[in-house]
């Protein structure tokens, strides 16, 4: 089980997690998002498809056009390259178990039927982003229990253990296929123009964020203006260019935190800030504490496991 703290991304905007191993591409994730800056987990997409339960609390879960609330013992499966991010919602927080695996694991080649009839039509239904999971649906119910199943039997790791992942996600995507075979029949696959703006726009500040970065350079990652790129942000991300810059520094500098020895000036200069208050301000308005009492209370956890 590993618990989520930040988002690396690559040049292409992926999440440069590696989600399991080549052989066996899957991991289980445990998240407790109000660790996590601003309380949330910044947009993001992958390649891999997701499969995510709230466990304690609520959350809102966003695409570009659609919103879901998810309480414990909700769920949601979330499509390969679905541009997402998480919310908690209300007083209580949230804490999330997932799973997120590579379609191959259960479509093995491309040229099988499970490739062909079942997996790929899915994934290539672009439209079908978020399938929410309730219990009080029957076919649902049964998608959520064989996630438990499955992320309980990775975490304990046991002889045999892939087997019975494996299996209890190949019956989630039977019920999910079965029952969302209209949608996926039915689904034409239309690029979103403003999507890809933004997602052009999230690579260009995932790769130079420790820069200084203008405005303008930031809309001619999409070929825009300046102006366009600001309703762009707000329209499709609830949130400036700014505003996400920020988020994304300050979620790489609590990696770092956790990760390296550096000092704390160190870290505040290699993520891109110029000053030692400007970067504890802005940490701590994501984090409600200076990045001193983060790495603190990281080490005490540390010591008394």
């Amino acid at each position: 089980m590993q618990q989520l703290t930040s988002l690396k991304l690559t040049p292409d905007r992926r999440e440069a997690v590696v989600h399991g191993t080549p052989s066996f591409p899957c991991a289980a994730y445990f998240s407790d998002l109000a660790l996590l800056p601003a309380r949330s987990v910044s947009w993001h997409w992958h390649e891999e498809i997701e499969l995510g339960m709230v466990v304690g609390g609520a959350a809102r879960i966003r695409t570009v056009d659609e919103e879901l609330i998810l309480r414990a013992g909700e769920g949601v499966f979330i499509n390969s390259e679905a541009l997402h991010d998480f919310k908690i919602v209300g007083d209580e927080g949230c804490r999330m178990i997932a799973l997120v695996l590579d379609h191959s694991m259960l479509s093995g080649s491309d040229e099988s039927v499970f490739a062909r009839r079942y997996v790929q039509p899915l994934i290539d239904s672009h439209e079908i982003r978020l399938i929410p999971l309730h219990p009080g649906s029957e076919w649902q119910q049964e998608v959520l229990r064989c996630l438990r199943e499955a992320f309980l039997s990775y975490d304990e790791g046991k002889y045999g253990f892939e087997l019975i992942v494996r299996a209890r996600l190949t019956e989630c995507l039977w019920h999910i296929v079965r029952n969302a075979r209209l949608a996926i029949r039915d689904s034409v696959h239309t690029p979103s123009l403003a999507e890809e703006r933004v997602k052009n726009m999230l690579d260009y500040i995932h790769l130079h964020f420790a820069e200084p970065i203008q405005l303008s350079e930031i809309a001619a990652a999409a070929s825009i203006g300046e102006r366009e790129c600001l309703r762009a942000f707000q329209k499709t991300l609830g949130m400036t260019p700014l505003n996400c810059l920020l988020r994304y520094r300050a979620s790489i500098a609590a990696q770092m935190l956790l990760d390296t020895d550096q000092s704390i000036a160190e870290i505040c200069f290699n993520v891109g800030f110029n000053s030692q208050s400007h970067f504890g301000q802005i940490f701590k308005r994501y984090f409600n504490m200076t990045p001193r009492e983060y790495r603190a209370r990281a080490l005490k956890k540390e010591e008394s496991v």
